[in-house]
């Protein structure tokens, strides 16, 4: 069984013969079918991720996903499969394993969107050629899912800013892949730094595709914050390295294996190197055991926030970080649920327990500062007038080019809930409390690494309006009702507590 290239003159080959779609892409199949015109003739499409099954909608047709196991009952000789994903050679070694499949089919076809065309040909215009002293970078996640400073921050950030520090420009040149590279203009002058947008994989000018793709194909590492697929073809001897964004308590989404997506990946402890290896079958030795990059700014945390901010002064900041649950306009195909309540909060969810909680923290002298995801939707929030609850703005923190764990060495209290933002503040030993009043439906919903959440939970538990107000008395008193629980739990989910990660992490690759 081969495997070949999706071209006008197989189509014309197979004519006459249905079409099964292997893996779900609706950006595929548009492009597809406005390529080839083959709409009428896609009879079903397979994905063996269960959040990629259900009904599909196209071109006014319904199909019904199902999973690989369907191909047992559909009549291979007279339909064709065809891959229609990034990762077309890893779908074809998934196919060649089945032995339904291989006893019928002789040819197995995919189809090259415009970005994989491009990048295949620069490929192999550039294979021949030695890999140059470069570093690409990159953060955030799918360019459709694009929202403003996600695309430099998190620990692609922190490591690139570590390199800069020690003069690693000095022998590499180092290279971002963000949406608008003239956002990023104060970094011209900076020695081997260079800005290029992550559309020009597709750009219209030759010029741009062109210093994207040598970057792509002639770099020795890659480093990147989520967002992989960019480097699906990457040579042997180039090395990427997963950062993620947190070791947190919620599970993963859309659960691929990804031993051979990425060399390597960063982690806090041995408790997440065996989470990841199970959550994203990775072997032992592709799981580095260092801290995360952002980690280390939580022990230099950014001069006058207050002041840039426009923060009130108080006697003391409690940080709230809610993870996310409902998107804003744009982005509802990333929705968990939406919460219950006029506020969109957890726990406060009505507009009279916010202006209690508001006069609460001033009797107290506490300011609460509430930063939401910035996938989050915080229409609803901004209804109600809060001299003590100061939201942080996404896109103003984007334009500052401020990221939250340099501000939350400032926080004498966190209240979270899920999110690895907790665990990461667990190295600054300060109180945490968790809100929890939806703590079922989000293991119904999204799930967590450890079976019994609650055990793990290194902080104060929130189930209600009372108990968060409590939580907050508790603060202004200095009282840490939790920190025998918290410094037991930091020793296990942590190896380090230092701000050494990014040093660490260069060592370990042997930068």
């Amino acid at each position: 069984m081969k495997l070949e290239r999706l071209s006008q003159e197989n189509v014309e080959r197979i004519a006459g013969r249905g079409i099964i779609c292997y893996e779900r892409s609706e950006a595929y199949l548009r492009e597809l079918c406005a390529a080839y015109g083959l709409q009428d003739r896609i009879v079903a499409v397979i994905d063996d991720n269960e959040r990629s099954r259900g009904e599909l909608s196209f071109f006014d047709r319904r199909l019904f996903v199902t999973a690989s196991s369907g191909l047992a009952g559909m009549d291979l000789k007279n339909n064709v499969i065809l891959i229609t994903s990034d990762y077309f050679r890893e779908a074809y070694e998934a196919l060649c394993q089945n032995e339904g499949v291989t006893e019928q089919v002789d040819t197995i076809y995919y189809y090259a969107n415009r970005e994989t065309e491009y990048e295949l040909a620069y490929r192999e215009h550039y294979q021949a050629r030695a890999l140059e002293n470069m570093i690409v970078f990159r953060s955030g996640p799918h360019a459709s899912a694009y929202v403003k400073g996600m695309d430099f921050g998190d620990n692609a950030r922190a490591l690139f800013e570590y390199m800069l520090a020690e003069g690693y420009n000095k022998r590499y040149r180092l290279v971002w892949l963000v949406k608008h590279p003239e956002e990023f203009d104060q970094w011209r002058k900076v020695e081997n730094v260079e800005f290029m947008s992550f559309d020009w994989s597709v750009s219209e000018n030759a010029e741009e595709r062109r210093r994207y793709y040598r970057a792509l194909c002639l770099s020795k590492y890659l480093f990147f914050t989520d967002a992989y697929g960019f480097a699906r073809n990457c040579r042997p001897d180039q090395i990427r390295v997963q950062l993620w964004h947190g070791c947190g308590f919620k599970t993963r989404v859309n659960f691929v294996r990804c031993e051979k997506r990425y060399e390597y990946t960063t982690v806090i402890s041995e408790i997440y190197a065996r989470i990841h290896q199970d959550i994203y079958g990775l072997r032992p030795d592709q799981v580095l055991v260092t801290g995360y990059a952002k980690q280390d700014w939580l022990f230099c945390p950014y001069r006058d926030w207050r002041k840039i901010l426009g923060v009130a002064e108080a006697k003391k900041y409690i940080f709230w970080l809610p993870t996310f649950r409902s998107a804003r306009a744009g982005l509802d195909n990333l929705n968990e649920y939406d919460l219950k309540g006029q506020t969109g909060l957890p726990i406060v969810g009505t507009y009279e327990e916010l202006s209690q909680l508001n006069t609460l923290l001033r009797d107290l002298d506490i300011m609460l500062v509430l930063k939401l995801h910035p996938f989050q939707d915080r229409e609803r929030i901004g209804r109600v007038q809060s001299d003590r609850i100061a939201v942080l703005d996404n896109g103003r923190l984007a334009d500052l080019g401020i990221q939250i764990n340099q501000l939350l060495g400032h926080a004498d209290a966190l209240i979270s809930d899920y999110s690895s933002a907790a665990v990461d503040y667990m190295l600054l030993d300060r109180p945490i409390g968790f809100t929890l009043d939806d703590v079922e439906e989000y293991a119904r919903s999204r799930g967590f690494v450890f079976p019994h959440i609650q055990e793990w939970l290194p902080g104060k538990e929130l189930f209600s309006f009372p108990d968060f107000c409590t939580f907050v008395r508790e603060i202004a008193e200095g009282t840490d009702s939790t920190g025998e629980k918290r410094q037991r739990l930091k020793g296990e989910m942590h190896r380090y507590g230092d701000g050494n990660s990014c040093k660490r992490i260069a060592e370990a690759l042997k930068l």
